[in-house]
């Protein structure tokens, strides 16, 4: 949408918004690249598998393929307006199924594969999903949540045989026509449900239209180096299936015709050095927790990008210079909440880098510093940050009894996320405050509780409670059953295919009773200061103990 503007004030005086008025978001990515003259065969997607196994696809046979897989759903009594989950890693399923279901009017809600049965089960329960599309590795999970879902009809496994519970996706697609004209929708029309990336909790779904990708576009295109440029090729390392890495570059890559890297498999640092050499990788989106790692793994040398981005989460003044000092050129940055997509950015050289700010509003865009009543405050004073209501990248609500306008006071779009407005209009979001009773554990948020609950229905114990220690993992402390012996190794399984892997605790200690207050609470002070075993398992808990 930015026209190679040479200033930001540039950019914002001659950009114009232009989402037609019949918009479907298949159509835009991939269709679009493949008629009216468009040279369909181009390369859309490159997948590498971690044994070194390299495939292409063009936009051409994605589209045959998101058709076929449409309708092998229509065949199953998907319908417009139905919900259908995926739980895909990066590569060509993922691919064909987030062209599908759009394409036919459904809502898509992913759901990250390493989620356990109780958070799956609220995701798929709460958002009504009548059929579902996942990896084999989610098989057993499936098998503890499938009773539990009574609307879901189909599961379709990437996979070549049929299961029990589950019918093989590839040799229905080979059984599909390869044709399918997409649905006609709006701009407005619901594409999307996205809960967030952990398990902690049961969140409302968050709704987004076909438009929402369009709307972070301004954003995306200023954070990526004005992105695209000739021989551009796209990568992250972050999961598919969550809000940002489809809407700050999987799906804006393929509507500017860009070929997108897809590498599954747990993310690497050194592999993803090499994954950017081998393949001429030029655009790469980094989570901020993933910069710091890639940027120690880069001591050595190796084919530095043309741009990299990052967001949503601002990064410190001494994280940028260390990546500039690791790749070369500086990390721009988009910020924005789910709701809103990315509504700021920087970009260096054209506009001065202040972290941790990140950014001034992108062209389009109105951000700003609010009161709770939706009133601009002055420059310098602490708001709440908040986006014009009409900017297109805004969500449609919350899924269910809480849908409707999430956060809307007069004409503004409430991002909860206090913070404030300089007189340069760059804007300073506040860093989150981790709530009672949440740690975070690789990143994740996780609820104390919920492990706790989960472990105290394991048939062997009879109470837990947990701490989280200060090398960011979990210690739990159980109490057996009478004539029970439970194994750390059971109950981690147990936890793991419940809760997810983020929320299994690495250390798990048989106690005969856990220290208790006077009106029953557990004292988690007392078991946090509990001294170490010597026989810890890991050198950093060992190092702990000494220290």
């Amino acid at each position: 949408m930015l026209n190679n503007p040479r200033t930001y004030e540039e950019a914002c005086r001659t950009f114009r918004w232009r989402i037609p008025e019949l918009y479907n978001l298949s159509f835009d990515v991939c269709d679009r690249q493949t008629l009216g003259g468009a040279d369909g065969h181009r390369t859309a997607l490159i997948v590498e598998t971690p044994d070194g196994a390299v495939e292409r696809y063009t936009f051409h046979v994605l589209r045959l393929l998101a058709n076929r897989l449409a309708n092998v759903l229509t065949a199953r009594g998907v319908r417009a307006g139905d919900r259908v989950a995926l739980a895909l890693p990066p590569g060509l399923e993922a691919a064909i199924a987030l062209l599908a279901i759009p394409r036919m009017g459904a809502l898509a809600v992913p759901v990250p594969l390493g989620l356990g049965a109780e958070p799956l089960v609220w995701r798929l329960g709460n958002s009504g999903a009548v059929a579902l599309i996942a990896d084999p590795a989610l098989l057993p999970v499936l098998e503890i949540a499938r009773p539990l879902l009574p609307d879901l009809l189909t599961v379709l496994v990437a996979s070549e045989a049929d299961g029990p519970a589950a019918l093989a996706l590839w040799p229905a697609l080979e059984c599909a026509s390869d044709s399918f004209a997409p649905l006609v929708t709006q701009p407005d029309t619901p594409a999307f449900v996205f809960y967030p990336t952990d398990g902690a909790g049961q969140p409302p779904g968050l709704v987004h239209a076909h438009r929402a990708m369009a709307g972070g576009l301004p954003a995306i295109e200023l954070a990526m180096g004005l992105f695209p440029q000739f021989g551009d090729i796209a990568w992250t390392p972050a999961d598919w299936m969550n809000a940002e890495a489809l809407f700050r570059l999987v799906l804006p890559a393929w509507h500017h015709g860009v070929a997108v890297l897809a590498a599954p498999g747990r993310f690497d640092p050194g592999r993803g050095l090499d994954l950017i050499g081998r393949h001429g990788v030029r655009a790469l989106w980094l989570p901020p927790a993933l910069v710091a790692p890639l940027a120690e793994a880069a001591s050595r040398p190796f084919a530095r990008p043309r741009a990299i981005a990052s967001g949503p989460d601002p990064l410190s003044l001494e994280l940028h210079e260390t990546a500039l000092r690791a790749f070369g050129i500086h990390v721009n940055e988009a910020w924005g909440v789910t709701e809103t997509g990315a509504v700021t950015a920087n970009l260096a050289g054209m506009m001065e880098l202040r972290p941790p700010s990140p950014g001034r509003a992108a062209p389009g865009l109105t951000v700003e510093a609010v009161d709770e009543h939706g009133r601009p405050v002055r420059a310098g004073e602490r708001g709440i940050l908040a986006v014009s209501a009409d900017a297109p990248g805004n969500c449609l609500g919350y899924w269910g009894e809480a849908s409707g306008p999430a956060r809307r006071v007069r004409d503004w779009l409430l991002t909860g996320r206090l913070g404030m407005r300089d007189l340069d209009n760059y804007l300073w979001p506040e860093p989150l405050v981790r709530e009672e009773g949440v740690a975070l554990v690789a990143g994740q948020r996780v609820r104390l509780d919920e492990i706790e609950a989960t472990l105290a229905d394991h048939p062997a114990i009879a109470a837990a409670g947990l701490v989280d220690l200060e090398n960011g993992t979990l210690r739990a402390f159980v109490v057996a059953r009478p004539g029970a012996a439970p194994d750390p190794d059971d109950l981690r399984a147990w936890v793991r295919l419940r809760r997810g892997e983020a929320e299994v605790p690495r250390r798990i200690e048989l106690v005969e009773s856990l220290p208790l207050a006077v009106d029953g609470s557990v004292l988690y002070d007392d078991l946090r200061a509990r001294p170490l075993r010597i026989d810890a398992p890991a050198a950093e808990d060992r190092w702990l103990l000494r220290k």
